[in-house]
């Protein structure tokens, strides 16, 4: 007998273009999002500096930041509190391979953001991601349009 894959819930729909901000300390797994990502309707960014995520969010409209959480130059915890401080209407998504280190983060920097764990599921990650965007829309703070 034929197993047949689950159809995954269609994505929901954006209604501006966005763009997201990938950081990670590993060029393997910045490769795979940008792979996994390639045929999202939004721009897709990546540095393997937090620092320098910062300092972008400075010049970019900046929808979604996914972060790691372990990184030797900054914590994603950490990175992604500074992204709500200089924008509180950015998106924050941590992805950690560490889920264990959680209970380590304060709760009220982790009621911030939502969190997935690595490896990740495409679809859900699609998902997860078009709903961050899907609520920024909605709250009024979508991205600037020309």
């Amino acid at each position: 007998m034929l197993e047949t894959q689950p159809t995954p819930a269609r994505l929901r729909p954006l209604e501006t273009w966005h763009t997201v901000l990938i950081v990670d300390d590993e060029p393997r797994t910045l490769a795979a999002l940008r792979r996994e990502l390639d045929q999202e309707p939004y721009d897709v960014v990546t540095t393997d500096r937090p620092q320098l995520a910062l300092e972008w969010m400075a010049l970019k409209d900046v929808s979604l930041v996914i972060s790691d959480q372990r990184m030797p130059e900054m914590n994603g915890d950490l990175l992604l509190e500074g992204v709500w401080k200089k924008s509180p209407t950015t998106a924050r998504l941590l992805l950690t391979g560490h889920p264990e280190t959680l209970p380590a983060i304060p709760a009220s920097r982790l009621s911030l953001l939502k969190v997935l764990t690595k490896p990740w599921d495409p679809w859900q990650l699609k998902a997860v991601i078009r709903e961050l965007l899907g609520e920024r829309e909605g709250s009024g703070a979508g991205p600037r349009t020309a």
